[in-house]
C-alpha cells in the first residue's frame, strides 16, 4: 500500500512538472509572437517617418475637397531633399556612387527647371545648390515688377522601393 502512494505521488510530480513545463513553453512562445510584431510595429513606424520627410512634398491640398492643388514647395525644400538623400545614401555606403547596382537603397533626386533636368541632385556638391538656390530662389513677377518665390511640385508619385518600403526616387518640376 506504501508503495502504491509513492507511485501516485510520483505520477502526480511528474504530472505537474509536465504542466509547468507546458505552461513554460506556451508562455514563451506568446512572448515571443509578441515581441516579434511589436518589432515589425516599431520598423513600420520607422519606415513611415522616414518616407513622410520625403512625401510631404507630394500629393494635393484641398479644403474640404474644393479645387485640389499639387503642394507647392520652394528650391529651398528641395535642397533639402537633397541633403537627406545625400546623408541617407552615404549611410547606406553609397558614397561617391552614381549608379548604385543595388537601387533599392539608393535615393535619388532630380529637378526640371524649363527643358533643363538636374539629374541626381543629391550629388551636387554644397557650392553647386548654392548656386541653384540662387538662380532659382525667385522670379520677377510680369505685372508688379516684384520678386517672388519660384515654386515646384513633384508631378510624379515617389518610387518605392519593393524591397525596403522607402522612398527611393523623386522628380520635382518648375510650375
Amino acid at each position: 500500500m506504501e508503495n502504491a502512494t509513492k507511485a501516485l505521488y510520483m505520477a502526480a510530480e511528474i504530472l505537474i512538472g509536465i504542466m509547468i513545463t507546458s505552461i513554460a513553453v506556451y508562455l514563451f512562445s506568446t512572448m515571443g509572437r509578441y515581441v516579434e510584431e511589436t518589432t515589425e510595429k516599431v520598423e513600420e513606424k520607422k519606415i513611415l517617418q522616414f518616407n513622410q520627410q520625403f512625401l510631404k512634398y507630394y500629393g494635393t491640398t484641398a479644403i474640404n475637397g474644393n479645387n485640389p492643388e499639387p503642394i507647392k514647395c520652394t528650391i529651398h525644400d528641395i535642397v533639402g531633399v537633397a541633403n537627406l538623400a545625400r546623408k541617407t545614401n552615404v549611410t547606406n555606403g553609397f558614397e561617391g556612387v552614381e549608379e548604385p547596382s543595388d537601387g533599392s537603397l539608393y535615393i535619388r533626386i532630380d529637378l526640371q527647371i524649363g527643358s533643363k533636368l538636374y539629374k541626381h541632385l543629391e550629388m551636387y556638391e554644397q557650392n553647386q545648390l548654392i548656386e541653384l538656390i540662387k538662380e532659382n530662389d525667385l522670379i520677377q513677377n510680369s505685372s508688379t515688377g516684384e520678386p517672388e518665390t519660384k515654386y515646384f511640385i513633384c508631378k510624379d508619385e515617389p518610387k518605392i522601393s519593393n524591397v525596403t518600403k522607402k522612398v527611393n526616387y523623386m522628380k520635382f518640376v518648375e510650375i
